[in-house]
């Protein structure tokens, strides 16, 4: 594959939007993408993996190249910056430094001198807010996680069960040159293996799948969901989850898809038309009287509550630059309110399931122990937790089952 010059141009001006002006990644990757039609599909897969190799090890980066004002300030980042960041990734990836009037000041010899020297924060390329408190969190495990979320994420597809099946979807998609694998242990997921335009694709404009992580699609299983059940979906979203269950009811109950902002439920009924997921009924949060109304209603309840998205890291690896750590002690508040609240419109003898895309046990394993403790009328039937470098080969998720046995 030829970089040419004008990609490796539109590579810095991307970086700089993503650190310096605050725009999220996958943002800036489709207007750029958008802008350049005419890169080959190699150009654009190395624009948006580099990018993101850029972004994640930015920290790492700035540390080798000698820029340590600019470790914990990465927002000052200047274009000449962002060239010796990315000499330094194409260092560390091929064992040379690139051949660039930009890079001359930079010394293979010295780059690894500064490598060596470097504390397991700045290796890891993790925030040190991040860091300590993972380490206190997960202790030992850390390094691992750490290496495992800092890895380019991979593609997986959820095939959907009220149209097709993974046979039909893989042959479909193979046609246009899109190859992909059934992943072991995950119904109804595909890892795609090359991209190609997957959403330009008559199969995604037909409903006949939807991109989920396969750590994600092991979440809405856990319901135990039958036909002619009532569920609420309530953190709804843009409502991947809340489809899952509509599949896995095979389009027969109820399935109320809750959330706090309009935008995201708009965005779940055109994604539910196509899917021809047709018991998905949206609602707005619009105060505490719409959760009241729904007091003992449903069968299953989904929290898929709101939360750090360490778990996730690799596939929006800006987040960590992003996210402060007040901002998850609010959060873990946040998610024992809605753990309380919430669980009410669970009926007795239904099941609630708690779920995040953390790997926090404070926003995990404790939030739910917290809770079993104040509600003994509650109880813990399983949980799961896909811990990437330790459990789980996907991203980060934790699942509880809860049980409602009694009336407060």
């Amino acid at each position: 594959m030829t970089v040419t010059r004008q990609l490796l141009d539109c590579l810095q001006t991307a970086f700089l939007q993503a650190v310096t002006l605050e725009q999220y990644a996958d943002k800036v990757i489709q207007q750029h993408l958008a802008a350049n039609g005419g890169w080959t599909l190699e150009q654009r897969a190395y624009f948006v993996t580099t990018l993101y190799n850029l972004i994640r090890f930015s920290r790492k980066l700035c540390w080798i190249t000698g820029r340590t004002a600019r470790v914990d300030a990465i927002e000052e980042c200047t274009l000449e910056d962002a060239w010796c960041l990315w000499g330094a990734f194409t260092f560390l990836k091929e064992g040379q430094v690139p051949d660039y009037p930009e890079l001359e000041t930079l010394s293979a010899i010295d780059l690894q001198r500064a490598l060596d020297d470097a504390p397991l924060d700045i290796q890891l390329s993790m925030p040190r807010w991040l860091h300590d408190r993972a380490q206190q969190e997960l202790g030992n495990e850390w390094p691992a996680v750490a290496n495992a979320l800092n890895q380019s994420s991979r593609n997986f597809i959820r095939v959907n069960g009220l149209k097709t099946d993974g046979e039909m979807v893989a042959r479909t998609l193979l046609k246009q040159s899109i190859t992909t694998v059934p992943v072991s242990g995950v119904v109804d997921a595909l890892e795609v293996q090359q991209m190609g335009y997957l959403f330009r694709t008559d199969a995604f404009q037909a409903g006949l799948f939807e991109m989920q992580d396969a750590g994600s699609q092991q979440i809405a299983p856990l319901l135990e969901l039958k036909p002619g059940m009532k569920v609420v979906d309530a953190c709804a979203g843009a409502g991947g989850k809340s489809l899952h269950i509509a599949a896995l009811l095979q389009n027969k109950g109820r399935v109320l898809s809750l959330d706090i902002h309009q935008h995201k439920l708009d965005t779940l009924k055109k994604r539910a038309k196509r899917a021809g997921a047709h018991v998905i009924e949206t609602r707005l949060i619009q105060n505490s009287k719409t959760i009241k109304r729904q007091k003992e209603k449903f069968d299953r309840v989904l929290l898929d509550v709101p939360c750090s998205g360490t778990g996730v890291l690799r596939r929006n690896p800006d987040t960590k630059w992003h996210l402060e750590e007040r901002s998850v002690d609010d959060l873990i508040v946040l998610q024992q309110d809605i753990l309380q609240r919430y669980s009410q419109m669970c009926r007795i003898g239904g099941k609630l399931v708690y779920a995040t895309c953390s790997i926090f046990p404070s926003e995990n394993e404790l939030q739910v122990q917290r809770f079993l403790a104040n509600n003994p009328n509650w109880s813990l039937e399983q949980e799961i937790s896909l811990l990437p470098g330790i459990s789980s080969e996907f991203d980060g998720f934790y699942g509880a089952v809860l049980v409602r046995n009694n009336a407060e």
